[in-house]
């Protein structure tokens, strides 16, 4: 009965009742009354259930574990015999049934793997190579196999970069991860993430031996193949800005240096691309230094007067500014612009090659002879290594090159890791140029 049926809750004097009413209320007391004994009994035999269980719960427990681990080797053994017999079909049906018995199992998900691998499901493959927890012994193999699909047959470079971020998350030495994240921010031409990841893998003893190459070419780099490459990711993400971007900066330069009238060379393309992607920092790098090849001054300075703010951080457009006062014979504007950009990338040796230009103006011919002196050896040097297949090994004569370059423009990071690669216990004494360079 609910307290709004019954006066005496609510303080109200109780009526004579009618006979069959106070019928009526008795039986549904004694309704009351069974249903309460009946839960009471209900509840007894469950305690005693619990209780039973729980004197018995030392053999019960035994029996279990005993009959999970016959289950799970009656699992492993089918999933080998599949494997050895290479009835992928089967290997797949059983490991799935692992791993509905039992989510948990890693091994059930690399047979899964396996399985799919060899049936060419690899969307199916990377689900459950990419559920390995990070706290397993074989996550490292399994996530190098993932990343491998993500940048091959899946064509989901971008998740293969998540994959290889969470590589290094898990060890920060893994030699495949870094290899492969330095490779596609030179094909992408992420010039800021490249020159990070390269020092990474520095930090790490990890580094590629192309890698030094990349980071001296970073400026100017183009990569046999990368054009293609960049067309095959956008088939998958047609609307992708950087692949949009890295596969048109990579096409080869038009011949003579002149637009064609059908508009799919590089110019034409790049300008295409700048009105589509203003602040995209690539194309306005690439615009300007074609304007600076040029020598089209009203050019530059409308480029330089649109830059983003993330352009404060990239050395390419100080040099530009350096170029652009120079040529206005602005020599301290132009001396402080070119000495950010040395302090932001050291081996930037044409704005070295450009403050020598101005050291000579300043009359200070000494000093200008050496930058001028290095910017020559690095003309020379990049030479040597346009010359080199891209496949193919890098020569010691040309890291060694590198080695010096590096320890003359202050890199010592850079300059230091390749002498241990090269078994040098010391850089050969060169002249400090960051004294110069940061002269007044």
């Amino acid at each position: 009965m609910d307290e709004s049926d019954n006066p005496d809750s609510i303080g109200v004097q109780k009526p004579t009742a009618a006979p069959q009413q106070s019928s009526a209320g008795a039986g549904r007391i004694e309704q009351n009354a069974k249903s309460t004994r009946a839960r009471t009994t209900a509840l007894f035999r469950w305690l005693m259930i619990v209780l039973t269980i729980g004197l018995l719960s030392p053999g019960a427990v035994f029996a279990y574990r005993h009959w999970r681990a016959a289950q799970e080797g009656w699992y492993l053994s089918q999933c080998r015999e599949a494997r050895s017999a290479d009835k992928w079909p089967e290997l797949r049906r059983v490991s799935e049934q692992w791993s509905v018995w039992d989510p948990s199992s890693v091994d059930a998900k690399l047979f899964e793997a396996d399985a799919d691998t060899h049936l060419q499901d690899f969307a199916s493959a990377a689900r459950c190579l990419s559920a390995i927890p990070d706290s397993h012994s074989k996550v490292l193999p399994s996530l190098v196999a993932l990343s491998a699909m993500q940048f091959g047959p899946l064509n989901k470079p971008l998740d293969g970069v998540a994959t290889c971020e969470r590589i290094l998350d898990v060890d920060r030495r893994a030699t495949a991860a870094h290899h492969q994240l330095i490779e596609f921010y030179a094909v992408t031409l992420q010039r800021g993430k490249l020159e990070r990841q390269i020092r990474y893998a520095i930090e790490c003893s990890r580094e590629p031996p192309k890698a030094y190459v990349y980071l001296f070419l970073i400026d100017t780099m183009r990569i046999s193949g990368a054009s293609e490459s960049n067309s095959r990711w956008l088939e998958q993400s047609p609307d992708t800005e950087l692949f949009q971007v890295a596969r048109v900066l990579h096409l080869p330069e038009p011949d003579n240096g002149v637009k064609k009238p059908s508009g799919d060379d590089k110019f034409s393309l790049a300008d295409r691309l700048f009105k589509r992607f203003p602040n995209n920092l690539e194309v306005l790098a690439y615009k300007i230094d074609v304007s600076l090849r040029s020598g089209d001054i009203q050019e530059v300075m409308a480029l330089l007067s649109s830059l983003p703010v993330e352009a404060d951080d990239d050395n390419r457009f100080w040099r530009a500014k350096g170029w652009l006062h120079l040529n206005r014979n602005e020599l301290a504007k132009a001396q402080e612009a070119l000495n950010e950009s040395i302090r932001l990338f050291p081996m930037d040796w044409n704005a070295r090659n450009l403050l020598g230009d101005v050291l000579r103006k300043e009359g200070r011919l000494p000093e200008a002879e050496d930058l001028h002196e290095l910017g020559q050896t690095a003309r020379q040097l990049r030479i040597r290594i346009n010359s080199v297949g891209q496949d193919a090994e890098i020569p010691t004569e040309i890291l060694t090159e590198l080695a010096r370059l590096a320890q003359r423009c202050g890199d010592t990071q850079v300059a230091d890791a390749l002498n241990r690669r090269l078994g040098i216990n010391q850089t050969s004494p060169a002249r400090p140029l960051e004294e110069l360079n940061m002269a007044n």
